[in-house]
C-alpha cells in the first residue's frame, strides 16, 4: 500500500485579500478565513488549498493522502528503509483536520505531509460563488501539481518507491532555445498527480491543476480571467499526454494554475508508458512575455 492521491497543498502568499478575491471570483471556489489563513474548498472536504500569509509567494507543503492507517504505516516504513527522516506531528494533524500526519522533506527539498483521515463536510455542500458545477476530485484527489527539481531521474526513483507509477514524458521546446523534459507520474486513475522538470526557477511550484466537471466552466473561467485582468499564461489548448482541454493563468503569487476539463484516465492493467515531443495537440499559445513567467 502507498500514497493514494494529492490531498491538499499549502502555499504562502503576500496578499491574502487579493488571493481571496481571485479564489472566489476567478477560480470559482469557496474561500474561508480560518485563523490567519485562507482555506479554499472545491468539494466536500473541509479544505483543499490553504493560503498562509507570508513573503514566500510559493509552495509551502504538499499533502499526499493514504487510504487508511495501514497504508500510512506502509509509507513510513518505506521512508525509514530509504533512510528518510520523518516526524509524526499530532499538533499539525489536528490543525490540518486529519487523523494522523507525518512530515518530511523530499529530494527537491519540498516539504511533504503524508496523512490519512481528512475531514469531510457533507452537511455543507460545496457551492461555487460563480456557479462552477463542480471539480473532479474523489479518488483522484485535488488535481495535480508540477514541481521544479534539479535531478529528475532521482526524483522519479524516490516517488516510485512510495508507490507512484510512471505515466509518460513530454520533451519539447518550452521557449526558443530551451528544451524541457517533463516527467508525469500517477497514483490513481488521474493521468498524473505529480509532474516535475529540471527548469530554471526561483519558485518550487510550476503550476497546480484544477479539473472541472464540464467544459463550459473552463470557458467561463477564461472569460472571468480576461475580464478581471488576470494574466493568461497559456491560452486554451489540448494536451498531448492527458488530453486535457485547459488554459493557464497566473495566481496573485505569480505561479500558474491550470484550469481544465476532460482528461483521460489511466488503467494500470492496460496503460503503456508513452513519450511525446509536443506539449499540445492544439492551442496553448504563450500569451505573456517570457520574462514575466517565473519559469520561463
Amino acid at each position: 500500500m502507498s500514497i493514494s492521491s494529492l490531498g491538499y497543498v499549502v502555499v504562502e502568499a503576500s496578499n491574502l485579500d487579493t488571493w481571496s478575491d481571485y479564489a472566489r471570483n476567478v477560480l470559482g471556489v469557496e474561500s474561508n478565513l480560518v485563523g490567519e489563513a485562507l482555506e479554499l474548498r472545491v468539494d466536500d472536504r473541509a479544505w483543499r488549498i490553504r493560503v498562509e500569509e507570508g513573503e514566500l509567494d510559493d509552495l509551502k507543503a504538499i499533502g499526499f493522502e493514504t487510504l487508511n492507517a495501514a497504508a500510512f504505516a506502509d509509507v513510513l516504513t518505506k521512508l525509514a528503509d530509504d533512510g528518510i527522516e520523518y516526524t509524526l506531528d499530532p499538533d499539525l494533524a489536528k490543525a490540518r483536520g486529519v487523523v494522523e500526519l507525518a512530515r518530511f522533506s523530499d529530494p527537491a527539498d519540498v516539504a511533504i505531509e503524508v496523512f490519512y483521515g481528512a475531514t469531510r463536510v457533507f452537511q455543507k455542500p460545496f457551492v461555487s460563488p460563480v456557479g462552477v458545477q463542480g471539480f473532479v476530485t474523489g479518488e483522484q484527489g485535488l488535481g495535480h501539481i508540477v514541481i521544479a527539481v534539479k535531478d529528475d531521474v532521482g526524483y522519479q526513483a524516490f516517488w516510485s518507491r512510495l508507490g507512484f507509477r510512471l505515466s509518460d514524458y513530454i520533451e519539447f521546446e518550452a521557449a526558443p532555445g530551451f528544451r524541457s523534459k517533463v516527467t508525469f507520474m500517477h497514483c490513481n486513475p488521474r493521468h498524473h498527480s505529480l509532474a516535475f522538470a529540471v527548469v530554471p526557477a526561483p519558485k518550487r511550484i510550476v503550476h497546480l491543476m484544477l479539473q472541472t466537471q464540464r467544459l463550459d466552466d473552463v470557458g467561463l473561467a477564461l472569460d472571468r480571467a480576461k475580464k478581471t485582468g488576470v494574466p493568461v499564461a497559456w491560452d486554451l489548448g489540448r494536451h498531448t499526454n492527458d488530453h486535457m482541454t485547459s488554459f493557464y493563468m497566473l495566481t496573485p503569487s505569480q505561479w500558474e494554475i491550470e484550469y481544465g476539463w476532460g482528461a483521460r484516465e489511466i488503467d494500470d492493467d492496460t496503460w503503456t508508458v508513452e513519450r511525446h515531443d509536443s506539449m499540445s495537440i492544439w492551442g496553448h499559445e504563450l500569451k505573456i512575455k517570457l520574462e514575466d513567467r517565473v519559469h520561463g
